[in-house]
């Protein structure tokens, strides 16, 4: 009796214990949930959240002062009110938050919105390119991301398989570096398939312009950070560099790969910051990032030769997809 008492008693204190540890999780996570806030500050105001690395997403003219977008965490906004800096939530569309407004699109389903490792997402889609197309598109994989994607680039020209790459002038044309920036991908992808579509329909301009130039396309710059704003955060914008070595992606990790490039790199402390946790981290020097991306003037890649991208996997069709759409007026139909 006494024996089923002490495992009685043993197992009530182990839940105990237990209890507050998943309280701890839970209230950390909800302190690290980013949302975008407005602040009305001036001058001298703007410059401490500058060099405190502060995630100022826009600002405008107030009267003699600034409002400004920002986005933080609970934890941060409560440093600013320490700071005599109001905050209060933005709303959008029905008075919601950011958070909000984009957890009840991710609910009902995205009409253009795609992430990067879905069925029909952005690597299918560039795979289904260049298997479509093989007289003008070339796939070629460029590196691998942190979390071991590949970084998938798209050349579009005439006899893109047999024509040496920068053999031509050439153009990048390379988005989301910010993770959160889906109409960057988008763009770069109608794009992108305007041009295919162009070359298809027997278009004569797009023609002779394929024949001229080497047009290089990287929708998606940052897969890994990317798709965690599909799965995790919206509002993520670096990449998933673990900063802190915990072994957990949480904010105040990521470079923002921006302000990773060579040049001018550690300018200065306003466009980019040497704090890790800011978000505009610049990273521990230039090129640091196994996503960053510095094309040469002949239009090849410099941080790493290039080699034809090569899929372990079926790819998916994606002609049933909304997103495929790539007329220029269908240009203007995103939303979100």
């Amino acid at each position: 009796m006494r024996r089923g008492l002490a495992l009685m008693f043993a197992a009530i204190v182990g839940f105990a214990l237990m209890a507050p540890v998943g309280d701890a999780a839970e209230q950390r996570r909800g302190r690290e949930r980013l949302n975008m806030y407005t602040a009305l500050v001036n001058a001298e105001q703007l410059g401490q959240l500058t060099e405190q690395g502060f995630d100022i997403n826009a600002e405008r003219a107030d009267g003699t002062n600034l409002k400004v977008d920002l986005v933080l965490t609970n934890q941060q906004r409560a440093k600013l009110a320490q700071q005599g800096i109001r905050t209060k939530l933005t709303r959008v569309k029905g008075g919601q938050t950011v958070q909000q407004f984009a957890a009840a699109q991710a609910e009902n389903g995205f009409d253009v919105w795609r992430s990067w490792d879905e069925p029909g997402g952005f690597s299918d889609q560039m795979y289904e390119i260049a298997r479509e197309n093989p007289q003008i598109a070339k796939l070629v994989n460029i590196g691998t991301t942190i979390q071991g994607r590949e970084m998938l680039a798209l050349k579009i020209t005439q006899g893109a398989r047999g024509q040496r790459d920068g053999s031509r002038p050439a153009v990048l044309y390379s988005a989301t570096q910010h993770a959160r920036e889906w109409i960057a991908a988008e763009v770069d992808r109608r794009l992108m398939n305007y041009l295919v579509d162009g070359w298809r329909a027997n278009d004569r301009e797009i023609r002779n312009l394929l024949k001229e130039t080497e047009l290089w396309f990287v929708p998606v710059a940052n897969p890994d950070g990317y798709q965690y704003t599909f799965d995790t955060d919206r509002l993520w914008r670096k990449n998933l560099r673990d900063n802190n070595g915990d072994g957990e992606i949480t904010v105040g990790d990521g470079i923002d790969l921006n302000r990773n490039y060579p040049n001018h790199f550690k300018y200065d402390e306003e466009g980019s910051s040497s704090i890790p946790s800011s978000e505009t981290y610049r990273g521990t020097g230039p090129v640091s990032e196994p996503e960053t991306i510095t094309p040469s003037a002949s239009g090849c890649f410099t941080r790493r030769a290039g080699r034809s991208a090569r899929r372990p996997r079926t790819t998916r069709s994606t002609s049933h997809s909304p997103a495929t759409s790539t007329s220029p007026r269908s240009m203007t139909s995103t939303r979100g």
